[in-house]
């Protein structure tokens, strides 16, 4: 029951600081910045490879704060997991998003994912 508690305060969390994280930088950036955003009304690549190495950066963060909060009593492996299927499963199921994203950014997106999940959950074991 403690693992079961300990495994969802570690992946709201982790959820919570990589959207959080990725949420902020992505105003600031639109807000600073808006001829890098978009020109004719449409997202510039240059953008989206932004966002694709910000979401990397962000998911690295929450990858680390699940496997801080579940230490290595708790099995961090399994939440690291559930992390990345919950980061996905969002990522892909927000259509709007995917739509104006493309299918090649949005693949990017999931590897991102996998990549910083794990580099940040060996960041906090090693």
């Amino acid at each position: 029951m403690i693992t079961a508690a300990f495994l969802l305060v570690a992946i709201s969390l982790g959820y919570l600081l990589t959207v959080g994280l990725w949420m902020a930088a992505t105003f600031a950036i639109t807000t600073s910045l808006p001829d890098l955003v978009a020109r004719d009304y449409r997202i510039t690549q240059r953008y989206k490879f932004l966002q694709d190495g910000i979401w990397l950066m962000c998911t690295t963060v929450g990858g680390y704060a699940t496997a801080l909060v579940l230490g290595t009593d708790h099995t961090p492996w399994i939440g690291s997991m559930a992390l990345m299927v919950v980061l996905m499963g969002v990522l892909w199921t927000n259509t709007w998003e995917m739509r104006q994203r493309g299918i090649g950014h949005q693949i990017l997106m999931s590897l991102a994912t996998v990549a910083g999940v794990t580099a940040g959950s060996f960041l906090r074991l090693r």
